[in-house]
Parts: C-alpha cells; structure tokens; sequence
C-alpha cells in the first residue's frame, strides 16, 4: 500500500477489517468519481492474498468497455506480462476448460453479468456456440432425453440453423458429478430419475429449445462456480448500482411458470457465486451508494432512493434485521432537519441523528469526497449565452413542417440539440418522412455560410476551430522549449474535450459537421492518396526519418542545451553530434554532400557493425514497395564534410524515429535483441508514419513552414510542437502513472494510434455520403465493435478511448450516456461540454467525473505551472516530466492524500453548458448544481430540500453545513493501529 494516498490507504485498512473478520464479509467502496476505486480494490484483493496460498479474484463490472479498461490492473498482481498474459473464457459455463493464468498465487476472473450468467436477462438466451456444444455433450449420458431434443432442434424450422448440431470433443474442465448435482438443483430434482425429470418438465408445458439450454447453460455455470478452480475467494462488483439485482433480487410474484422458475434458477446461481459454504469476500464499488438500477435500466427505488441504501445496508451486514434500524435512524435524520426551536437545538438533534447513522453505516461502507475537503467547486463553469440566427430558424421551419405530426412535439428538442437534422437523423424514425421532404433551403458541406446552429458555432470557436482540431497531437504538459507555429503559447490550447448528449443522433451529427472542413469538404481528401508513402525508385530517406539510429539517435540530448530557445537547441546540437563523432573516430574534413540517411547508415557501420545489422534488419522489415537501395551495400564513412555534419544534427534532432529511440532509452525499455527493438520500429513505421501522412496535418504543417517537401516540414514541427517532450510525457503517463512496464508501454502507444477514420453517414441532396471523422469523432460504447480489415468499419470503442486518452487524435469525442459511467478520459481532456443537461445531478457528477480523476491533465498543468522549472533543471539525462512527478511527490502530500493528484492548485477543468435565451435551462442547470452539492454532502438523504431549509434556519455557514454532514469517509475515523 506504498502508492496509495492516505485516504486509499485508510479506506483499504477499514475493507480489509471487515473483509477478513468472522462475521459478514462484504463491504462497500462508494468514493466519488474519479477517486480510484479500482486500484483500492486490487490493494485489498493484496491484503487478502497474504493470509492464504492461492486467491481467485472475480471481478464484474456493467461493460466490456470497462473490463478492457480495469483488467490489466488486477492482472499485474500476477506479475505476468500483459503480452503473455491468457485471461480465459469470458463466460462462466466455458471457464473450467480455459481458466485465465495463475501467478504469484492470483488468478483473476474478469465479467460482466450480461455474458457470464445465463438467463439474467428476461427470456431464454442460447448463449455462445461453444457453450451449446458442451451441452450436446452432457446429452451424449441421456439417450432418451438426447432423442427428444434433437428432433425438437430439428423441427425448429426449414430455414433454422441446428442449435444442437456439434458436440464438444470432452467436458472441459467439468465433471459428470458436478453437472449432474447442478442440473438436479436447475430442474429441481434432489432424488429420482433425472433424466425422467428433465423430460416430464419438458413435455409438462409447451417448451421451446432455447429454454432448454438456456437450463443446461444455467446448469454449467453453476458447476463451474462450485469447482475449486473456479470459485472464488473474492467477489469484487464495480459499478454495481447498474446491476443491483445480482445482490438485491426482485420478487416474482408472477403466477407464470417459466417466470417464477427463472426466477428460482437466477437465485441459485447468485448463492453460488455469494454465498455457499465457503463464502467469499464481496467488495462492492460504486459512485453512487443509494441509487439502484436494475440490469432493465428500472430503478429499485425510483421515488424514495434512500430506500435503496437501506435495502443495501441489509446486504452488506446479511442481516434484514439491519433495514430496520437503517430505515428508523434515516426517518430520524429526517425528522431531526424538520426541528423546531433554536439554532443550537437544531443542531443537537441533526448532530444526533447524524453521529446514528454514521454509527450505524460506517461499518458497511466507506465513502470518500471532495466536497468534504475542497469546499470550493472543482470545476470551472461556464454557461455560454447562445444567439439564435435566422438561418437556424430556417432549419427549424424545414423540420417542424416536414417531419409529420407524430413528431411535431419533438421538433424543437431534437432541432436545439441535433444539428441540421434534415442532413443527420438518419438514426432516428423520423428520417422515413424527413428523406422524403424537399431538401432544406441550405445544406452543410456546401463551404458556403457559417454553421447554422447555435450550440455547434460555440462549441467550434471553443475548440478552436479547423486550425486546432487539426494538429496532429496535444501540446505538452511541461515543454522543453517555447513552443512555436500552430502550436505556439500565444494561441489557447487548453486540452481536449469531452461531449455529452441525451441524444442519440447528436454525437454523430456533431463529429461529421466539424470533420467536414478537416477533410477538404464532402469527399475531399479520401479521394487522395495520404502521404509519406513509399514508392519510386528510392525509399532510404523516408525510411531513414522513422529509423531509430542505435548510436546516432543517442549522440545528441535536447535537453542539454545550453539555451532554451529552439534555435539554440539547434546550434548546440551540432555540438555535441561533432564532439560524439570526434569521440567515435570519424572526420569532419570532407567536401561531400551525401543524402542523409546513407550518411547516417554509413556512420553507424562505422561505429558498429552490431548497431549497423540491426538497422538492416529493420530497414529489409519496411515494406517499401519499391526498388530501393540494398542497405546492406552502404559502406562505412568514416569522414563527413560539415554541410552533412549540420543536416546529420537537424536530423537526428528532429526525425520522429530518433526521437522515440531517445524516448525509449531514456524510460529504460530494452532495446538489445530483435523481440525487443522490432516493436519500437513498428510503432515508428507502421503507426506513426501511417498516422502522420494524413493531408490535413500535411496541409497544417506546410503552411507554417518555409519548407516545400512534407517530410523536411513533420521534421520541423516535430520541434515546433514539442513532440519529444509530448512523447516523454505520455510514456509516463502509461508507466509511471498507469500499469505498463517495458515493452507493454510501447504496445500502448501504438494502440493510441487511429490507423483508420470512422465513418458517418451525412445526407446532402444529390446523394449520401460518408464522411471521416478522426478529429472529432462519435463514441458509442459496445455499439461500435466491428474493426475487422473491411475498409470503413467501424471504430472499436476501446480503440477511440485509448485514442482519446493519448495526445493524438480525436481531439473532440462525443458521446452519450454509454460514457458517463465507469469510463476514463482524463489524461488529455480539461473539459467537458454538457450539449444537453443530463437528468438528475448524480449524473452530472459521473458525467465531470470522467476527466476530476487521478493525474488528470488539469492537475498535471497545475503541478507543471509550479514545479516545471525544478523538474527541468533536474533532468540533465533523463525523462523531464519523470523529474516533474519525482519534484510533485516530494512536496508535502496533505492531510488526506486528495489534495496532490486529484485538487489542481491552479488551473480548474472546465464545464460547460449552453445559456438559451428566455429558456429554462439555465435554471435547471443552478438547481442542479445545488442538488450535486446536496448529494455530495449528504449521502442521498430523504429530504435535500428539507437539508437545505434546516441550515438557512441555523443560519450555517459553508463549514457548518460540512460538519452536519453526513461523513462516511475512512480518512476522518480514529486510525487504528496495524
């Protein structure tokens, strides 16, 4: 628990008391947003792995998204590399046959409810080919009952697919008496004939196939929870509120049969995997500690969400004994913001009751927040006042008389929050009535006029506009030198941002709309071939520019400049290359003026031939696709004239090739045999050079370049824009900060990378269109899964979030509530834009808590503003931002922990919203900003309006209201010795 922050390492200690005691071992994690509740749980699954030989560890969360995004943290328990790591089936009736690697005594289960636990949801479900082989398989011990069911498959239809057709070649890790005692309990047969069981429940009633096996899939994964290998030790629920009925059932009081059955079947299948003999350890995670949904979206509680705290505490302490004295002191908390008399006794009686339920909670959970101890806002708001022009209107009148009276309701809603929706609805049913209407008066894509909305004109000036949402990558955190073209200081770049909307259709409206100018109009650049292809007769000098240079690329160390300025840089480099050559052996009394590239092959053989056979091997690796020189002929050089000597220097300064070498060297990645150095030339290669070749960035830099030729101006913006240092910082940012270690840090940056554009559909009059969108782009969580090598699929959602969280490309990412939950995006964005007002202020808390998280870039800025000087003076050889987090942490931490990494001293992100008006939302944004701080100081009491009226009545003030609070949080409870 070394790394964590006092309050993570105060919370972990309380968990683990409760997790390792003899009573009920469950325990709850409901910190606010952003304050990693992940890594608490990987400390706790640490803390109860000492005490035994072997821990598996469950982990469930609502989404693959979020799986994707959190497995890597327990799988480094196991110590194995991600690269070699297997994580196993991914569903519970097919795990015993593939269980995910055991190391250092941890095996690590990764889920979600959806998937794993056959018959969640309502209705039968078939599962996965392979579960329903395995199925075929235990029908091979029954001859009767394989008979029936098979001509019941085969009767399913002339066009139906065999559901049945193939058996598993074994049981795969599950035994015959483990599926027999699972399927007696599933068809509720404790003695007797089983297979006579399974065929009266059959012919009983009417039942179709897929009933059947979503039985027997029910029956494997029962089995498969009860096995040693499988079951587990801890049981750990992120984001839990999105699935309470896996710990809170809902009552079938359904006379239906097959309901109340489902209903049984679901339940033994949450014992199994909570209860049993050997109960695990549950740790549930959540940001939200009294609003329960359901897997159906269906609040548990959707009036009195207190009532679902206390329907929680009753889980947590396994007792329903507990729901009563939570329900009674929450009732008397109530009462006691209703007092009547004088402030003091107001006080008396909230203290009171207060000090009750905390008494009575804090055994069972444990909540960390912000609002208790930074008691200014976290954010910057801005509510931007937008002008309604006439061409908007004109658009308005387009939709409202064309889209049919079943949606003239919706016509204002979906126009103020669905940009030239005549041109981008296509998701919704009103484009049936709107592809038929007469086309609008103007269309987009035309380059004609500014846009016509007024939301999508604010959000472009924010974003900067096609000049920002074009540069190839963010600007560091801590730049080396003052930074200058389209990246220059005078120009506010304040990050990336984050885009909410209730609706659908906006996010892909959104990102086609700002897209079109970035790609030279409807169909304009994806005509075109990119650039920095191979081709012609000779390839060398684009090679040469992506080439990581053994010897050469380390000659020279930017950062050792004796000025700060650019040119200076440039001028010492030359130095200090000349004062390496001189060193190596080679002259500078030629008179020659070779290509570059052979110089610098030539100079490498020179000094090596080891060095000089691994830049041929990497060099024959490039698929050149012409009939380039053979590397292998360079001869030694051995003299240089200083022309090539000053062209050598620009270029190892600046080519991206040697800037990564340096980068990789300098975090300590292993570069000595070909498994190790191949990767780092086919992130430079294959990724970088593929992404870098994009027009739009082509375009960018040729016009803030004197240079005529593409390549030489990537080389000079690479130093204009501080690449190096940008570099530095995002391989601290997956190692240092983040789980990557060696050439795992490598494999993220090049998964950081959109090799392809996303395509969004855009209709103008005379036909549709596709247009790209990498700059802006659309998420849309699990939706988006196809990737495949068909030209145009679609973006993975995981593939976008990466993305998003390097400094590359999408700048803008626009999204609906798919990613509000569970999700990171912080690590470049500062700000985040509420298209649409979200409906309650928890969702406004998860919505801002994707970028207030740990290392978020606002907090970076803030620790660069007053450290940076310190962290550059220190890093005379090594990584400059690494020297910035070594300087942060050595600055007193505070008194909880919060206020380093999660509270920036300066520099607040951004929220922003949209002032109509004569419109109500500006209002409706006020109240909820006040209910956020309602719910942050109180837990989600019955009453946030009687809370309120009770502190104008004491006449409180801001730290009398913290202290009638509410206070769950570890960091406030005695410490108690280890």
């Amino acid at each position: 628990m070394t790394n964590l922050a006092e309050f993570q390492r105060r919370t972990v200690r309380v968990a683990l008391k409760r997790l390792e005691g003899d009573g009920p071992r469950r325990f709850l994690v409901a910190d606010e947003v952003g304050l990693g509740k992940t890594i608490i749980a990987r400390s706790v699954a640490e803390g109860l792995r000492k005490n035994r030989r072997r821990l598996n560890v469950m982990y469930l969360c609502p989404s693959l998204e979020i799986v994707g995004q959190n497995r890597l943290k327990f799988v480094s328990l196991t110590e194995i590399d991600e690269k070699d790591y297997t994580t196993g089936e991914d569903r519970l009736a097919l795990v015993p046959g593939a269980l995910p690697d055991e190391g250092k005594g941890y095996r690590i289960f990764t889920f979600t409810p959806e998937t794993s636990l056959p018959g969640w949801k309502p209705g039968p479900r078939t599962g996965r080919k392979a579960e329903r082989a395995l199925i075929r398989k235990v029908l091979d011990k029954y001859d009767a009952l394989r008979s029936i069911v098979l001509r019941l498959d085969r009767n399913r239809g002339p066009n139906a697919r065999s559901l049945l057709g193939e058996r598993a070649s074994s049981l795969e890790g599950h035994t015959q008496i483990g599926i027999e005692r699972a399927l007696r309990d599933i068809f509720d047969c404790p003695k007797g004939n089983l297979e006579k069981t399974i065929i009266a429940w059959l012919e009983a009633k009417e039942i179709r196939l897929a009933e059947l096996i979503a039985r027997f899939r029910s029956a494997l994964a029962l089995s498969a929870l009860r096995s040693k290998s499988v079951r587990p030790d801890l049981v750990i629920l992120d984001d839990f509120h999105r699935y309470a009925d896996l710990i809170l059932p809902q009552r079938e009081a359904s006379e239906d049969r097959l309901k109340r059955e489902r209903a049984r079947v679901h339940k033994l299948l949450v014992d199994a995997l909570l209860k049993g003999d050997q109960k695990p350890a549950v740790l549930l995670l959540s940001a939200t500690p009294y609003r329960l949904r359901r897997l159906s979206g269906e609040e548990v509680h959707p009036v009195e969400h207190y009532r679902a705290l206390v329907d929680l505490a009753g889980f947590l302490a396994d007792d329903p004994n507990c729901c009563v004295t939570v329900e009674a002191a929450m009732r008397d908390y109530h009462d006691a913001l209703a007092t009547p008399g004088s402030s003091e006794i107001v006080r008396e009686e909230v203290l009171k009751a207060k000090s009750r339920l905390e008494t009575l909670l804090s055994p069972l959970m444990a909540r960390t927040e912000r609002a208790l101890v930074h008691k200014k806002d976290l954010f910057e708001r801005d509510n931007h006042l937008v002008d309604i022009e006439a061409r908007d209107l004109m658009l308005f009148r387009h939709l409202a008389e064309n889209c049919g009276k079943e949606f003239a309701g919706w016509a204002p809603a979906m126009w103020s929050s669905i940009p030239y929706p005549a041109q981008t609805l296509h998701v919704y049913k009103v484009w049936e009535k709107l592809s038929d209407a007469k086309a609008p008066p103007f269309e987009a894509g035309s380059g004609r006029g500014s846009l016509a909305h007024p939301q999508l004109r604010v959000l472009s000036g924010m974003a900067g506009g096609s000049k920002s949402l074009a540069l190839p990558w963010q600007p560091p955190t801590v730049p080396w030198w003052r930074l200058e073209g389209p990246w220059s200081s005078k120009r506010t770049l304040p990050g990336k941002t984050l885009l909410f909307s209730k609706w659908r259709g906006a996010p892909t409206s959104i990102s086609a709309l700002l897209s079109i100018d970035l790609t030279g109009g409807i169909g304009g650049h994806g005509k075109k071939a990119p650039f920095l292809r191979p081709g012609g007769s000779e390839s060398g000098a684009l090679v040469g520019i992506f080439m990581q240079w053994p010897n050469l690329s380390l000659a020279i160390d930017p950062r050792k400049a004796t000025k700060s300025g650019m040119l200076a840089m440039r001028r010492d480099a030359v130095d200090q290359l000349e004062d390496y050559l001189t060193r190596k052996g080679v002259r500078l009394d030629g008179d020659e003026k070779r290509p570059t590239w052979i110089v610098a092959c030539g100079i490498e053989r020179q000094i090596s031939a080891q060095a000089f056979n691994r830049v041929v091997s990497l060099a024959a690796s490039a698929r050149t696709g012409g009939k380039s020189k053979d590397w292998r002929a360079i001869q030694r050089i051995a003299t240089i004239s200083r022309a090539e000597l000053a062209t050598l220097a620009d270029h190892i300064v600046s080519a991206p090739g040697s800037i990564i070498a340096r980068c990789v060297n300098r975090h300590g990645i292993p570069q000595n045999s070909k498994r190790e150095y191949a990767p780092v030339f086919d992130f430079a290669w294959n990724r970088l050079r593929g992404y870098f070749g994009h027009r739009t960035f082509a375009e960018l830099m040729l016009a803030a370049s004197t240079r005529t030729r593409y390549p030489d101006a990537l080389c000079e913006a690479m130093m204009k824009g501080g690449f190096e240092a940008v570099l530095d910082e995002q391989i601290c940012l997956v190692g240092k900060l983040g789980d990557a270690r060696g050439l795992e840090i490598v494999e993220q940056l090049s998964n950081c990378i959109l090799d392809r554009p996303g395509l969004v559909q855009f209709k103008r009059a005379r036909g549709k269109y596709r247009v790209p969108v990498q700059a802006v782009a659309p998420f849309a969580g699990g939706e988006q899964r196809r990737t495949g090598k068909k030209k145009g699929g679609r973006l993975r959602s995981d593939m976008l979030r990466r993305a998003f969280n390097s400094p590359f490309w999408p700048h803008v990412l626009c999204t609906t509530s798919v990613g509000q939950e569970g999700l990171d995006f912080h690590l470049w964005c500062r700000r985040i834009v509420h298209w649409d007002l979200p409906t309650d202020p928890v969702d406004f808390e998860q919505r801002e808590g994707r970028i207030a998280r740990f290392g978020s870039l606002a907090v970076r800025q803030s620790l660069a503003a007053a450290h940076s000087d310190a962290a550059l003076a220190r890093a005379e050889e090594g990584s400059p931002f690494a020297c910035l987090l070594e300087v942060a942490r050595e600055q007193p931490p505070g008194g909880t922990g919060l206020e380093r990494w999660w509270l920036p001293d300066s520099g607040r992100p951004e929220s922003i919203s949209f002032n109509w008006r004569f419109s109500l939302r500006s209002t409706r944004k006020e109240r909820m900003l006040k209910d956020l701080l309602y719910y942050r100081l109180a837990l989600g009491q019955p009453d946030p309006d009687a809370f309120l009226e009770m502190l104008r009545r004491v006449g409180a003030d801001e730290e009398d209201a913290h202290r009638l609070a509410i206070d769950l949080s570890a960091i406030s409870r005695p410490e108690q010795p280890e």
